[in-house]
C-alpha cells in the first residue's frame, strides 16, 4: 500500500519537475549568453575601435594612404603614420621594445581625423590625466585656491593611484590589440592596461574635491555633481578615443575608485591631522615611500609604471613634509591658511591677473630647481656606485629610487617653502 501510494506520487509529479529543470536550465543558459556578450563587448577591441569610429577616426586603406598626402596624420609621440599598412616593429624601435611588456602584437594602423572637433576634446581629456596636468594644477590650487583641500587630494591621489598601478603589474593586462584598434598614444604601451589609471585620476581628483568642499562651502551641489561627472565622463571618453584601454579598463578603474573613496574618506581627516602635526610624521612618511617603493611589483625588474608610482609617492610625501614643516616654523602662516571661505566669489581682472603670475613664477622656479637637481643627483649616484649612469642602469632599483625620491623631494619643497618667499618679494 504504501509502495504504490509512492509509485502514484512519483509518477504525478515527475513532469513537473521535469519541466521547472528544463525552464531553469534554459533561464541559466539565456543568462550565461547574455553575461558572456557583456564580457565579449567589454574586452573586445573591435568595441574600442567602433567608438574610434564614431568619434571620427577613419583607418585608412592602402591605397588610400598611396593617394591622400594629408593622411600622414602625427600621433601623440611625434612619429608619422605613413607606413603602407603594415607589421612596422622593425621600423620603430619602440614596438620591438614595448611589445612583449604589453604581451600584444601591434601592427600600424593609417588613419586619418574626420572630426577635428572630438579630437581637439578629447586629447585635452587625456591631458587632464598626464604629467603636465599634475604639474600644473596641484600648484594653481596651492598658490591660489586652499591648501587643506588639495593635500587631502594629494593623499588620496597616491593612495589611488598606487592601487591603480600594482593592480595593472599583478593583472598584466594588455592593451587593445591593433589592429583594429588605432593607437594615438603608443608610449604608454611600455604599460598594461587593467584598470585604467586616467579613469581612476578622472574620478578621484573632480569628485574628492567636490567630496571635500560640498558641506563647508555654498554652491549648488547639482551643478557641482554635473561638472564632476562631465570631467570624469571626458577623461573616459578620451581612453577608449585614443585607443589605449578596452571598456571594461575604464569601467572597472571607475568603480574601482568610486570603492577607494569610500574606504579611504571616513579616515582622511585623522590622517590628514596625524601628518601635520605629529613629530613623527615626516619620518613616516619617508618610511613607508621607501617601503612602498621597494616593494612594488613590477614585471621583469623594472616597468614605467613603478618609475610613475616613485614619482608619485615622493611628491605627496614632500607636500605634507613641507607643510608640516611650515606648520612647525610658522614661516607663512597667512600663505598656508587652511581655512576654507564660506562662499565662492569669483576673482578680479588683477586677482586673474596675480594669480596667473603666481602659476608662472611658481611653475619656473620648479621646473628650474628640477633642471638643477637632475644631473647632480645622476653625478652622485654614479660617484657612489662607479657605474656609468645611462638608459639602462637607470632602471635600477638602487639607482632610480634614490633619483627619483630624492629628485622630487626636493623640487616639491622648493617649490612649497621657496616660491611663497619669492611672492612676498615681488608683491604677489
Amino acid at each position: 500500500m504504501y509502495r504504490g501510494v509512492g509509485v502514484a506520487y512519483s509518477s504525478s509529479v515527475s513532469p513537473y519537475f521535469s519541466s521547472t529543470c528544463t525552464n531553469s536550465l534554459d533561464t541559466m543558459e539565456d543568462s550565461r549568453l547574455r553575461l558572456n556578450q557583456i564580457v565579449l563587448w567589454l574586452t573586445s577591441p573591435y568595441s574600442v575601435a567602433n567608438v574610434q569610429k564614431f568619434f571620427g577616426i577613419r583607418k585608412l586603406k592602402p591605397n588610400e594612404v598611396e593617394k591622400d598626402e594629408d593622411a600622414k596624420e602625427t600621433t601623440d609621440d611625434g612619429q608619422f603614420n605613413q607606413s603602407k599598412g603594415k607589421d612596422t616593429t622593425e621600423d620603430h624601435p619602440w614596438r620591438s621594445r614595448l611589445k612583449p611588456a604589453a604581451e600584444s602584437h601591434q601592427f600600424h594602423v593609417d588613419y586619418a581625423i574626420d572630426n577635428w572637433f572630438w579630437y581637439g576634446l578629447f586629447r585635452f581629456g587625456a591631458l587632464l590625466g598626464d604629467d603636465v596636468f599634475y604639474y600644473t594644477f596641484i600648484p594653481f590650487w596651492f598658490f591660489n585656491v586652499n591648501v587643506i583641500v588639495i593635500r587631502k587630494v594629494a593623499l588620496i591621489w597616491a593612495t589611488v593611484m598606487y592601487v591603480g598601478q600594482t593592480s595593472k603589474e599583478i593583472l598584466k593586462w594588455p592593451r587593445p590589440q591593433s589592429p583594429p584598434v588605432v593607437p594615438l598614444e603608443p608610449r604608454y604601451f611600455k604599460e598594461y592596461g587593467m584598470p585604467s589609471t586616467h579613469a581612476m585620476v578622472g574620478v578621484l581628483i573632480p569628485f574628492s574635491i567636490l567630496f571635500l568642499t560640498m558641506d563647508k562651502v555654498e554652491y549648488s551641489i547639482p551643478i557641482g555633481f554635473l561638472v564632476a561627472m562631465a570631467w570624469t565622463t571626458l577623461v573616459c571618453l578620451s581612453r577608449l578615443y585614443k585607443g589605449m584601454h578596452y571598456i571594461l579598463d575604464v569601467v572597472v578603474g571607475v568603480l574601482l575608485t568610486f570603492a577607494l573613496l569610500g574606504m579611504v574618506f571616513p579616515f582622511l581627516d585623522k590622517i590628514d591631522h596625524y601628518l601635520m602635526t605629529d613629530k613623527q610624521a615626516p619620518l613616516l612618511l619617508a618610511s613607508a615611500i621607501t617601503f612602498l617603493s621597494l616593494t612594488y611589483p613590477s614585471q621583469r625588474g623594472w616597468s614605467s609604471t613603478r618609475e610613475d608610482t616613485i614619482v608619485i609617492l615622493s611628491v605627496t610625501g614632500s607636500i605634507y613634509t613641507s607643510l608640516w614643516l611650515n606648520n612647525y616654523f610658522q614661516w607663512f602662516p597667512d600663505r598656508y591658511n587652511d581655512d576654507l571661505p564660506s562662499t565662492i566669489t569669483w576673482p578680479t581682472l588683477a586677482q586673474w591677473g596675480a594669480m596667473f603670475c603666481r602659476e608662472f613664477l611658481g611653475v619656473a622656479i620648479t621646473l628650474l630647481v628640477h633642471c638643477i637637481i637632475k644631473p647632480i643627483m645622476l653625478e652622485i649616484l654614479s660617484f657612489v656606485y662607479s657605474i656609468e649612469i645611462n638608459s639602462e642602469t637607470k632602471k635600477y632599483l638602487s639607482v632610480e629610487f634614490p633619483y627619483k625620491y630624492v629628485t622630487y623631494t626636493v623640487v616639491v619643497l622648493v617649490c612649497m617653502l621657496v616660491s611663497p618667499f619669492v611672492f612676498s618679494l615681488v608683491g604677489l
